[in-house]
């Protein structure tokens, strides 16, 4: 069994997700992809919504995929989790053969000082897509180029995936009324909404 997991906060979720999501299934031979939904992302100080909204709100956009599954394991939790946490659980409830991560650019740089290092190089491969960094894109040679080096450097299991979006979650809930095509039409008035009641600027 080939699985993958993408994680993250998905606050708010938008069309990059589903870009990833897509980009995966067409490109890896998967035969389950976990959305996870984090009850708060380790590297983040808080959330804007509730870990139960966005997680409805993945579900919502994932139902018309047959092997995505989104998860709850880490919003059960109650607390920051760990990525290996996550990869153990999965991987004593699905027995794969193969267990892939999915994440941007610049997470995947900042790997070597993740907790639990070594068992993540040890067990994982890692899916890496281009991130914006300082506002701009690299050209997708050259990040690929970065990541395979570093990939190289620190003797981690690496596929560069050929996908970039040139907006944040951060940058979207910002302006929402101006990003608003960037959220899933069936989850749009929701998200908005939702957004709206907290002030945020």
């Amino acid at each position: 069994m080939n699985l993958a997991i993408f994680g993250g906060s998905f606050d708010p979720p938008h069309k990059g997700h589903v870009g990833i999501i897509e980009k995966a299934l067409a490109t890896l031979k998967l035969d389950l992809l976990i959305v996870l939904v984090a009850y708060q992302n380790p590297l983040k100080a808080h959330y804007r919504v509730h870990a139960q909204k966005r997680l409805a709100w993945m579900k919502d956009i994932c139902k018309s995929y047959n092997n995505v599954l989104c998860s709850d394991y880490e919003i059960l939790q109650n607390k920051p989790t760990t990525t290996k946490e996550s990869m153990e659980y999965f991987k004593d409830l699905y027995k794969p053969s193969a267990m892939y991560f999915i994440l941007g650019q610049d997470n995947f740089l900042q790997v070597p000082q993740w907790s639990c290092f070594e068992t993540l190089r040890e067990n994982l491969c890692f899916i890496v897509f281009e991130r914006i960094v300082n506002n701009s894109f690299n050209t997708t040679h050259k990040s690929q180029f970065a990541c395979e080096q570093f990939a190289q450097q620190h003797k981690l299991k690496m596929k560069y995936l050929d996908f970039s979006y040139p907006y944040a979650s951060s940058l979207i809930v910002q302006n929402l009324e101006y990003y608003q095509d960037e959220i899933p039409e069936n989850i749009r008035y929701d998200v908005i909404e939702s957004y709206k009641t907290l002030h945020v600027n």
